[in-house]
Formats: C-alpha cells, sequence, structure tokens
C-alpha cells in the first residue's frame, strides 16, 4: 500500500479528520504521544520521543539504548536537534495494509511507552552504589579498610 493510501485509510477507519501525508509526512497523537511518520522510498519511518537523557547516569542509560538495539524491531537514537533520545523503526510499505499497519502502530507505541517508563524510573548504578557506600562504608572509624 502506498503512504498516502495508508494514512488515508488509517484516518477513515478510526475517524480522524484532517489528517493527511502531505510531503510524504504526517504525525499521530496516539495515547499523548505523538509518532511522526514519513515516507522513505519504499518504507515507512516512524519515530517517537522517549524523552532527557537523564542527568545522572547518562552513560548507562545510553549503553542500555544501544545494548537494546542488537536484535530489536526498533532501534534508539538521540535527536542533535533537541537532545531528547528517540524509537525509530522502519516498516516495509508493500507489506503494509490497514491491519497490519494498526498493529505496527500498536506495538510501536507500546515500545515508546516502555522506554518512557524506564527512563522515568531509571536510578544510576552510580547513584545505587554511591547509596550502599553511605550504608556501609568501605572505611572503618580509624580510616582503614575493612576486609
Amino acid at each position: 500500500m502506498e503512504f498516502n493510501e495508508l494514512i488515508s485509510d488509517f484516518a477513515t477507519r478510526h475517524g480522524i479528520e484532517g489528517l493527511s501525508a502531505e510531503h510524504g509526512a504526517t504525525a499521530l497523537d496516539v495515547d499523548g504521544i505523538v509518532v511522526t511518520l514519513v515516507e522513505s522510498g519504499d518504507a515507512l519511518i516512524a519515530t517517537a520521543e522517549i524523552g532527557e537523557p537523564p542527568v545522572e547516569g547518562r552513560m548507562e542509560f545510553a549503553d542500555a539504548l544501544l545494548e537494546a538495539n542488537l536484535g530489536a524491531d526498533a532501534v534508539f537514537a538521540k535527536n542533535h536537534e533537541n537532545g531528547q533520545y528517540i524509537l525509530e523503526r522502519r516498516l516495509a510499505l508493500a507489506a503494509l495494509d490497514g491491519a497490519a499497519f494498526d498493529v505496527a502502530l500498536g506495538n510501536f507505541v507500546n515500545q515508546t511507552e516502555t522506554w518512557r517508563k524506564f527512563l522515568a524510573d531509571f536510578r544510576p548504578f552510580a547513584e545505587t552504589a554511591a547509596e550502599a557506600e553511605i550504608e556501609s562504608p568501605a572505611f572503618g572509624a580509624g580510616g582503614f579498610m575493612q576486609v
């Protein structure tokens, strides 16, 4: 199915007025998650923001995203314009009809929600280790390391 057809069909089936695919792109708000859809040759690229990198443990979180990229159907990146982490998925337009698009979009939104929650709940390992050290210091009262 062609991109314009797919978006028009989606809008009709879901009663969304004014949704169009001008210049090969559109955006949908699905449960508060804005998904940008862009036609790229024979593919549809879906993109959504995960959020800002955490203040503490930025590298640990970035490592988690990079590890999640392996074998995933969607990949993570950082938007150079606003510094936000994003999730992006490429779908073959030829493989999409209305039902397949609904499933793919739903899965993408669910993945985005999962990663947003992970980011919101993220406590870097350094912070956890620092708290553990405060609770049980490595040095005794005399300043020597306890063994």
